[in-house]
């Protein structure tokens, strides 16, 4: 009688080591090839951004109160109320920065506006003539969540991964976030 937990072990050592050759290989193969730089990943949805722009646009809402949240690098200090009346600049209804200056969107146009400006950049990376000369950009992403009813974008979050050029091997990256917390037609 032939005993089966034998043939089983001989089996599991004679595929562990043709898996062992196989990976041996390929790791051989990968190490003789030339490595090209990879691509930054990158992750953005161009055409969502220009339907709810479209959207927002088509509604031409003139006077409109919002708040939002600012996060970044630096501490939460809490959010900005604005209020858009026609004819007029913004007013800054609350600031709980130091500076009016701190203040970086003074109205709804001024966020899509950033947020073109960002996804166009985003473009240009995925061209190497386009890439910029003092850093390489690793990872790029902006995700934004859209209210549906005004189509203003409620939840922005970007984020860029990125090595120093003139700094060999220095990594850094830097992000993000917009929350508008409150929106009402006046």
């Amino acid at each position: 009688m032939i005993d089966m937990t034998l043939l089983t072990l001989k089996n599991h050592r004679c595929m562990k080591a043709i898996g062992l050759f196989f990976l041996f290989t390929a790791l051989l193969m990968s190490c003789s090839k030339e490595k090209e730089p990879l691509e930054p990943y990158i992750e953005m949805d161009r055409e969502s951004f220009e339907k709810e722009l479209a959207a927002w646009n088509l509604q031409g809402l003139k006077n409109y109160r919002f708040s939002y949240a600012y996060l970044d690098a630096l501490p939460y200090l809490g959010p900005v109320e604005i209020a858009i009346e026609e004819g007029s600049e913004p007013i800054i209804v609350e600031n709980p920065y130091e500076y009016v200056e701190n203040i970086r969107f003074k109205s709804i146009d001024d966020i899509y506006g950033a947020l073109n400006y960002l996804l166009d950049e985003m473009e240009k990376l995925k061209t190497e003539a386009n890439r910029p000369d003092r850093f390489e950009v690793k990872a790029t992403a902006m995700q934004i969540e859209y209210e549906p009813t005004f189509h203003y974008p409620k939840h922005i979050l970007y984020y860029v991964r990125y090595v120093e050029k003139d700094i060999a091997g220095t990594a850094d990256e830097t992000f993000f976030q917009i929350v508008i917390t409150e929106f009402h037609i006046n």
